[in-house]
């Protein structure tokens, strides 16, 4: 199979939008001015922390905020000077800051970040472990929510391994769970 065939393609998977649980874009956009527009998005690995970062952005902007972000890996103490510069430089209240990944930030930098942000609208962050902020949404998945991406993706050709199956040998991580389907798909 040729790799621009295969339903479970990078650009494919980037396409996929957040699926809320319980609640609407707008009950979820309003608990966030609840919470003074500093929050977090916490859960495992995999689980669409950073799905729902990237499709809270557009909703924000459309509220009037200037969306600043930046993305963290594994190991990153702390800002880069290119990152402390697209967040943090001029900051106005109109400014809503987004951290992916801020549980890598050690103490002094994490401390550093929640300071210098007061002077912008709001930090909203995703992170493996609750506490660094009030949580906005704890991202949980479901073999269900695999099962309709799944759907989603391949449509009728979707079949593979049950869904149930699937997100239990991958520990509810969705992410490894449709890189598994990608490897699947290129095998035929």
């Amino acid at each position: 199979m040729r790799a621009a065939d295969n339903p479970f393609t990078v650009q494919k998977l980037w396409k996929i939008r957040y699926r809320l649980s319980g609640a609407t874009w707008e009950e979820l956009l309003d608990r966030l001015a609840r919470l003074r527009h500093r929050a977090a998005i916490v859960g495992p690995h995999g689980h669409g922390k950073t799905t729902l970062l990237k499709n809270l952005a557009p909703r924000l902007e459309e509220r009037g905020f200037r969306i600043r972000s930046v993305m963290l890996h594994e190991g990153e103490r702390r800002l880069s000077r290119l990152q402390r510069e697209a967040l943090l430089r001029d900051l106005a209240p109109r400014d809503l800051l987004c951290v992916d990944g801020a549980e890598q930030l050690g103490r002094w930098a994490w401390q550093e970040l929640r300071l210098r942000s007061h002077a912008a609208g709001g930090l909203l962050i995703t992170s493996h472990r609750p506490g660094l902020l009030p949580a906005l949404v704890t991202c949980e998945t479901t073999p269900e929510l695999l099962a309709g991406i799944v759907r989603d993706l391949a449509g009728n050709r979707g079949e593979g391994p049950a869904a149930g199956d699937l997100w239990a040998r991958h520990g509810g991580n969705v992410r490894e769970a449709l890189w598994e389907m990608y490897d699947r798909w290129a095998c035929t």
